[in-house]
Formats: structure tokens, C-alpha cells, sequence
């Protein structure tokens, strides 16, 4: 195994934050990661819905996420462009949900390296191990 494939698609808040959490750590640390935002998940990444805040949140410490001022945890958009600068990490966005939501990657906040299918994701995640979020 050389790093992670983390396969983001759910678009609760506390999921999409802790993908950014778990990829952050560990490109920092010099582990490979991939992150690929596919249904749900890639809906939490709409420049629309990160500029409002009008995230899914599942429970207390979603709330407890949006109410803090974003020193104590930053936002996963925010997370994801630091990890970037620390460490081998690559974000793309699902182009089967894109197509579905008749959205462009210019419509996503700019975290993405590209937009992918699955069989593509599949291609370059063929020597990490899987995490399906």
C-alpha cells in the first residue's frame, strides 16, 4: 500500500470534515492521498453552499463546527488547500454527478485537481488502500 483512496460520498458535515481531517494528517505526515468527492459529498463542496454555510449536519458537533469562529477547527475547504501545501494530496470531483447536476468544476470551491470518473478514481487508487466515507 502507498497512501489512501478516500472515497467521499456523503455530504454531512461532520464527514466531509473529517475527510479533510484524516487527509490532512496524513500528507503531512508524506502519505499519499487521494480524495474523490462523488454523490452526496460533492454537493458540500458548491461554491454556493460553502459561502453560506447551509451545510447537512448530523448532530452536536456539526452545529458546535459552524457556530466556532474557525480557529479551533477550519473549514474542510480550508484544511484541504493547507494539506495541499504540506504534503501529497489530490482532491478530484466526480464527473458522473457533475453531468447530473448539469455543474462545471468552476461551480466548486477551488480545492479540486481535476474531475475524475469512478473507473479513472479506480485506476489511480489501484495501489492504496480504500476508505469509503
Amino acid at each position: 500500500m502507498t497512501g489512501y483512496a478516500i472515497v467521499l460520498a456523503s455530504g454531512e458535515l461532520e464527514r466531509v470534515q473529517a475527510v479533510s481531517m484524516i487527509g490532512s494528517i496524513a500528507a503531512a505526515s508524506e502519505t499519499p492521498v487521494q480524495v474523490f468527492a462523488t454523490m452526496n459529498g460533492l454537493t458540500a463542496f458548491e461554491k454556493e453552499t460553502v459561502e453560506t454555510g447551509d451545510f447537512e449536519v448530523a448532530g452536536p458537533a456539526g452545529y458546535a463546527m459552524l457556530e466556532s469562529d474557525g480557529d479551533e477547527v477550519p473549514l474542510f475547504t480550508e484544511q484541504l488547500e493547507r494539506a495541499k501545501n504540506l504534503g501529497p494530496l489530490e482532491v478530484y470531483a466526480c464527473e458522473m454527478v457533475m453531468d447530473l447536476m448539469d455543474n462545471e468544476i468552476d461551480d466548486y470551491v477551488d480545492v479540486f485537481d481535476g474531475s475524475l470518473g469512478v473507473s479513472g478514481f479506480l485506476q489511480k487508487a489501484s495501489d492504496k488502500q480504500v476508505l469509503f466515507v
